[in-house]
């Protein structure tokens, strides 16, 4: 078997797969608030001795993604206050012959990679799409993003896929009210990152600057989670909503073209996190792709580009599994879900 975790500023995932004939199955998962959580050692032990696991054999490899930069053997969560020390979950789980760990976007990654082709929806219907490795895939740059509570991207190249904390680098103001959410977020942040407007509370934001604008001065919607104000968006109940995930899902695309232009990602953009499928409706009404393809003279070779929304939500635990497996030399190339 092999232990896998996926941590976040909201959420933890911990599951175990089972490798057999060269095709992973989940056979169990359990998902935590990560804002209750004092440690991962803690939340893991936890989590083996309910499965009666703890300093089981039967586990032979363990991966973690993990949503913060990692230095050394330390993890220093972006959204979430909690550090972890590797080496301490290391010594922790020294019954388990091989542990690894990574940031939470190399995990989505390489759990793309396992995907079935349902599992993805294809956003650009004029791109041109490579299936497969004899299409010449893996000799095309891709790249990942990912929006949840923070904003994470990462570069697939080759067959290997690397970090990035590109979503914490200067906003770009693309409109005129673009120029006035930029002072609005300045005033409070200082400085404007695209997290701070392409994340969970980054919709909120949008949300609080367009109320700003009309003169609310008690910011009504900052009440309102992510989750309801793009469903009163999707419903359309709340016409600041319906402006605010409009806002968002354009400046999404414009981060994407922007990534997709920086690292050449011919091979495509893959959307993942936890907000874009539940906004799926509203990325698919060309508002996103607009935006994506808006690069002057580089628009032609963005509507070549395929974009693709991530559907399965536990792709990152996939891609922990895919990063054990390697870990225990069994990466033949011919790894199924």
């Amino acid at each position: 078997m092999l232990l896998t975790g996926d941590m976040g500023g909201t959420k933890t995932k911990l599951a175990l797969f089972s490798f057999e004939n060269n095709r992973l199955k989940l056979i169990n998962q359990a998902r935590y608030d990560s804002k209750t959580l004092s440690s991962l050692e803690e939340v893991v032990a936890d989590y083996l001795q309910e499965n009666n696991l703890w300093q089981s054999p039967e586990i032979r490899a363990a991966w973690f993604g993990l949503a913060g930069p990692i230095s050394g053997n330390i993890c220093c969560f972006t959204n979430l206050n909690l550090t972890v020390d590797l080496a301490s979950l290391q010594k922790q789980l020294a019954f388990i012959p091989e542990i690894g760990w990574s940031n939470d976007l190399v995990a989505l990654g390489y759990g793309i990679s396992l995907l079935p082709e349902q599992s993805l929806l294809l956003l650009s219907k004029q791109a041109q799409v490579r299936k497969d490795k004899n299409d010449g895939l893996e000799s095309l740059n891709r790249a990942v993003l990912a929006s949840g509570t923070g904003l994470g991207e990462s570069l697939i190249i080759g067959r290997e896929v690397y970090p990035t904390e590109g979503a914490h680098t200067d906003f770009a103001p693309e409109e005129e009210e673009d120029l006035e959410l930029w002072r609005f977020l300045r005033r409070q942040f200082g400085h404007v990152s695209y997290e701070r407007i392409l994340s969970g509370s980054g919709l909120t934001n949008i949300c609080r600057f367009l109320m700003s604008k009309e003169g609310n001065t008690d910011l009504t919607p900052v009440t309102l989670s992510p989750e309801e104000i793009s469903g009163k968006a999707l419903a359309r109940t709340c016409p600041v909503c319906i402006s605010a995930l409009h806002t968002f899902v354009r400046i999404l695309g414009a981060e994407a073209g922007n990534l997709a232009l920086k690292s050449f990602a011919l091979g495509g953009v893959y959307l993942g996190g936890g907000i874009p499928p539940k906004i799926k409706a509203k990325l698919a009404d060309g508002t996103f792709m607009a935006a994506f393809t808006d690069k002057g003279r580089f628009s032609k070779l963005l509507e070549e580009i395929p974009v693709y929304l991530i559907l399965e939500e536990n792709t990152p635990l996939l891609g922990a599994a895919y990063l054990a497996l390697r870990k225990l030399g069994l990466d033949d190339g011919r790894i199924y879900t």
